[in-house]
């Protein structure tokens, strides 16, 4: 079912597919609102202190609009061709990536979910980047759709489980290791940080695996333009881990904090881009069982503390 209406969705012109994604984002927001509540009471603990109310309700309707455009996108991608990529989304900075994997050890492509991160990664393998990524279950139906997506343009899918040693053979054949890094995981696969403020399950993964392998941490954000169609990549330079401890469990928890003050900045910048529906704050809302760092982390530690001059 999903591979027709990929094939109709293609059929039409990307004015007309857009214009179908706003106005699902509009039946989603003011006719079947399925977590527009939480959307709310998310963008609320995040960016409350910054934004009205009247401010943050704009931006989840904005968000629901964006989200819906991404997903016919999505269903687009089958069906685009590289010169239809290249015309639609932007890649800046992937000089910083290709002096990443000068060095050999590969590299660990720090993202989030803003705006259509699918559409960026697939965009990257399309254009020749030996790109993978860490990705979590879904519905039968859509997974297996998402994933023929993904392998179809050239993407490399590792399981969430028991995936240590194989991301590590991937990094060692110098290849990119995509963790999207914003969602809650279990308290055996990350640990409790700060996000917003709040404490948040974060995993510890590019940070381990960066001091493990030698493979640098390269962030990335897509971002989307208007209503167009198109879409901007940023490739940042490598994120320099910082050592101030004499413990690398303390070290990596210092630098997975650092990690999350870029991805606040990320939100910052287009805040309905964000997915806000994920369930973030489960830690904060039930920290029992989960080890929450002393005070004096933060106290002791002003990279950690500061909120937005850690990129």
């Amino acid at each position: 079912m999903l591979s027709l209406f990929s094939r109709f969705i293609s059929f039409l012109p990307i004015w007309a597919a857009l214009a179908f994604g706003r106005f699902l984002g509009f039946i989603w927001y003011y006719i079947i609102p399925v977590r527009k509540k939480l959307c709310l009471e998310n963008i609320n603990r995040a960016l409350g202190n910054e934004l009205s109310k009247k401010e943050q309700k704009k931006i989840i309707r904005r968000f629901f609009s964006n989200f819906a455009m991404s997903l016919v996108e999505v269903l687009r991608i089958p069906h685009m061709s590289l010169a239809e990529n290249e015309k639609l989304v932007k890649i800046e900075g992937w000089e910083n990536m290709e002096e990443a994997l000068e060095k050999g050890n590969g590299a660990i492509l720090f993202a989030t979910h803003i705006d259509n991160v699918d559409l960026g990664g697939c965009s990257m393998a399309m254009r020749g980047a030996p790109i993978s990524v860490v990705v979590r279950k879904m519905g039968k139906s859509a997974e297996k759709f998402i994933s023929s997506v993904r392998e179809n343009t050239g993407v490399i899918i590792i399981g969430g489980k028991n995936s240590k040693d194989y991301i590590k053979e991937l990094l060692s054949e110098n290849k990119i290791v995509t963790i999207v890094a914003d969602q809650h995981l279990s308290g055996r696969r990350s640990i409790a940080c700060r996000f917003f403020g709040q404490w948040a399950s974060t995993t510890h993964a590019p940070s381990r695996f960066a001091f493990e392998t030698g493979a640098p941490i390269i962030p990335a954000v897509i971002n989307r333009i208007g209503k167009t169609g198109y879409h901007h990549v940023k490739v940042f330079p490598a994120f320099i881990q910082e050592t101030p401890f004499n413990d690398i469990d303390l070290d990596i928890r210092h630098n997975t904090e650092r990690l999350n003050r870029i991805i606040e900045d990320w939100v910052r910048e287009a805040p309905d881009q964000w997915w806000w529906f994920h369930k973030r704050w489960k830690v904060q809302d039930n920290p029992e069982g989960w080890d929450i760092p002393e005070d004096s982390f933060y106290e002791n530690n002003d990279t950690v503390k500061q909120s937005r001059k850690s990129r």
